[in-house]
């Protein structure tokens, strides 16, 4: 079955009938603002494919032995996300309706720039999606402040290696990189970061040592 509109095009079974809207209303809704504020605009329409087995989402993704916690992804230039109705281990509804904003996302940045670390990729995706519980976040970033294990910008960027970057907490970290960087400098100069991800002091006005500690504060004044 298929619904349609303006900018997506969403594939799916008689079982997911009823979470088809919600998918389709996130998308259309946050377009025009993630559009803005990242200045690109889809070429055409995005396909978004919705699977309600685990087993067929991960073989949809290329990857059969994917971990459970997995909820989407992108495949041949589409969006593919697991049901919201039946939502993999750890995650809910929201979460996975999210998902589709969050992989929605990744193909507006790889439109900017198709070769940026794990961190900014990841980071960007789910600060502007926030597909993740903020509870998790906020506990395992207050984990790292009392256990004085804060990890550098390079150690979340496991480029491909999207399992080791979930071991390393990479996605409630990047979270709140991202989060600290729109607060404190705005979008025009993230945009020009996602651009030069090597350029801190360009796009900052500071070095990457000098940004990180700042997060640091960030972090310890914010998540406690």
């Amino acid at each position: 079955m298929k619904a349609e509109t303006q900018h997506f095009i969403i594939n799916y079974n008689e079982e997911d009938k009823d979470c088809v809207d919600n998918v389709a209303g996130i998308l259309e809704s946050c377009y025009n603002r993630i559009a803005m504020n990242f200045e690109q605009k889809l070429d055409g329409k995005l396909i978004v494919e919705i699977y309600a087995s685990l087993k067929e989402l991960h073989l949809a993704l290329g990857f059969p032995d994917a971990p459970d916690w997995i909820r989407g992804g992108l495949g041949f230039g589409k969006i593919i996300i697991a049901s919201p109705l039946n939502p993999p281990p750890g995650s809910g509804y929201s979460n996975v309706v999210n998902t589709a904003v969050h992989e929605f996302i990744h193909i507006i940045l790889n439109k900017i720039n198709n070769n940026i670390p794990r961190w900014i990729d990841d980071g960007v995706a789910s600060f502007e999606a926030k597909d993740n519980n903020e509870v998790w976040i906020k506990n395992t970033i207050k984990r790292g402040i009392e256990e004085n294990a804060i990890p550098l910008f390079n150690d979340l960027d496991t480029g491909d290696d999207f399992e080791t970057f979930f071991k390393r907490n990479g996605y409630q970290y990047s979270y709140s990189i991202i989060e600290f960087v729109v607060k404190e400098f705005g979008y025009e100069k993230l945009l020009h970061f996602i651009k030069s991800p090597r350029d801190f002091e360009v796009a900052f006005g500071l070095t990457e040592d000098q940004l990180r500690d700042k997060w640091v504060d960030y972090l310890r004044d914010n998540y406690r």
